[in-house]
């Protein structure tokens, strides 16, 4: 069964909730001209089903302590993508991941801590772990804008 796309209202939910994500739902409602109750319900709605998530954001470049990278893979066994990506995934210091085309496989965007020596550890040490990586290029990220990031999994008692 086709999964079922966004109606219109949840979209303006989405839109309001990428705009500011403390929004009251009393706000979004009157906005919308739907009541509270409906509001609420499309959230618990849109999170249930994976198409939401409501989170803090930060700009990495205000904290002087991390560094954020893009990190280019080439994978060996193209069969094993998916279990490479879930592996990649539950990394501590990943963000986000992706098979990509073009010139590398997979495509994952890391944020640590610990300096150039924690990247370095990562990219020599663990990544290659993961198995079937066959090279790895690294892009630390100088300076960008309208870059915000959840921290990851790794950054729970930061």
């Amino acid at each position: 069964m086709p999964e079922k796309a966004l109606d219109p209202l949840d979209k303006k939910i989405v839109c309001l909730l990428t705009e500011d994500g403390r929004i009251p739902v009393g706000d979004m409602a009157a906005r919308l001209g739907v009541t509270a109750p409906t509001v609420r319900a499309r959230i618990k709605n849109l999170e249930k089903a994976g198409k939401l998530k409501i989170t803090g954001l930060i700009d990495p470049l205000e904290h002087k302590d991390l560094i954020t990278a893009l990190i280019g893979l080439n994978i060996l066994s193209y069969g094993k993508l998916d279990e490479i990506l879930e592996k990649l995934a539950n990394l501590g210091y990943v963000t986000w991941v992706a098979v990509v085309t073009g010139r590398y496989d997979v495509i994952a965007e890391v944020v640590v801590n610990g300096g150039m020596a924690d990247l370095y550890r990562l990219t020599t040490d663990i990544i290659p772990q993961v198995g079937n990586v066959a090279k790895s290029e690294t892009f630390v990220i100088m300076k960008s804008k309208r870059k915000w990031v959840c921290l990851p999994e790794g950054f729970r008692d930061w």
